[in-house]
């Protein structure tokens, strides 16, 4: 099959962590000897003067994992008008499209993921093209931009067209399903990918030293890192032998930092920093038990990374919470309760022997290990050009 991905974020170029996923995805299809590209537009706001002064002009085009990729930016000069910059983008989109075609073929499937704008686009160019389309959704601020009028009535008009309709966590479908309203069922749930760099790991050992808590992200206020560091305060800050490890970059770092020097354990808070892809499996390693705990997940994938290396979870209720967290691999609490994350981390750290690593790993590996996912899709792309 030939499949043409259409994604609402792509990463700018191959040093770009921020939609990676998407790259790993279309390189895992391609693994199993179907053909894989992407055109992928961005729009930068009229008002984002640094955006606008480094953008690149015309069509860049390169080769990555097997990927035939075609990249464009598209000046955004509508900033209120409802519509108006998404016929920019469709305009850009479209030339893509062209041009991917007149180099490579027509596609069998465009898959769009998320519906704004990349459904919605999806949508007009399948009707121009005759190329029949799915969508994936990823972002739970999908069902707010829904809830606008313009977005809503383009939204709707995809998702009836769409061959397929996929959500990225359990229940997160049938929230889908409510919101779009289009008299049928249609979004159905179908899991991410394990990173490819988990999928053949060994189960990891369980490392020496102080018991330590483990936390990877962005450090966005989203991930309620604050929470989990005063939750940990709360319980240990007199404890003996036991750690808190934050990986991860960006401009919150420092004040997370002072809130740790704030609440009297900053001495057992390691911030880590951003940390490379090629050292994220390591980084897991270090930690007994892995800790998430934001106010809105939706596939949650760091959640299937800390168990393809074996660790027992933390984390809150948000779809991808729930979705990934049985008995036997951790711990449920409640979003913004900072009571019962303390009380989680306390149980975790005394019943951690309970937990059988290699279990844990079997668990991600059968749920979205890449056999699983790639199998998933291709019945969902046979479908499409079935018709």
């Amino acid at each position: 099959m030939h499949i043409l991905f259409v994604p609402s974020w792509y990463p700018g170029d191959p040093t770009d962590f921020s939609g990676s996923f998407f790259i790993e995805q279309a390189a895992a299809i391609v693994q199993a000897d179907h053909q894989v590209g992407v055109i992928a537009v961005k729009g930068i706001p009229v008002y984002a003067r640094a955006q606008r002064r480094s953008r690149q002009a015309g069509i860049r085009h390169t080769v990555e994992s097997g990927i035939e990729t075609y990249r464009l930016d598209r000046v955004l000069p509508f900033p209120k008008v409802p519509g108006g910059n998404q016929r920019v983008m469709l305009s850009a989109w479209r030339t893509l499209l062209n041009r991917y075609i007149a180099e490579n073929g027509r596609p069998d499937v465009l898959h769009a993921h998320a519906m704004f704008p990349g459904g919605v686009i999806t949508h007009a160019l399948s009707d121009e093209f005759k190329i029949p389309f799915i969508v994936t959704e990823h972002r739970p601020s999908s069902l707010e931009r829904l809830a606008e009028r313009w977005n809503g009535v383009h939204g709707r008009r995809a998702a009836v067209a769409a061959s397929s309709l996929v959500a990225v966590a359990r229940d997160f479908a049938p929230d889908l399903n409510e919101a779009y309203a289009i008299g049928e069922d249609k979004w159905q749930y179908v899991p991410g990918l394990l990173s490819p760099q988990f999928q053949d790991i060994q189960t990891r050992q369980v490392p020496t030293g102080p018991f330590t808590f483990g936390h990877v992200s962005h450090l966005d206020p989203g991930k309620r890192v604050d929470v989990l560091i005063a939750a940990f305060a709360d319980q240990f800050a007199d404890a003996q032998d036991v750690r808190l490890r934050i990986a991860g970059g960006g401009a919150h770092k420092d004040e997370l930092a002072a809130l740790a020097a704030q609440l009297g354990i900053g001495d057992k808070v390691d911030f880590v920093g951003a940390v490379p892809r090629s050292r994220i499996v390591e980084e897991f390693g270090a930690s007994h038990v892995f800790v998430l705990p934001s106010v809105a997940e939706a596939f949650g994938t760091v959640l299937w990374e800390a168990m393809a290396c074996g660790l027992p979870l933390i984390a809150t209720k948000t779809w991808a919470g729930r979705n990934a967290i049985t008995p036997e691999n951790g711990l449920l609490v409640g979003i913004d309760n900072r009571d019962e994350l303390g009380a989680a981390m306390v149980s975790a750290k005394e019943s951690f022997d309970s937990f059988d690593a290699a279990a844990i790993r079997a668990i991600c590996l059968t749920h979205c290990g890449r056999g699983t996912f790639v199998a998933q899709y291709e019945e969902l792309y046979a479908k499409a050009i079935a018709g």
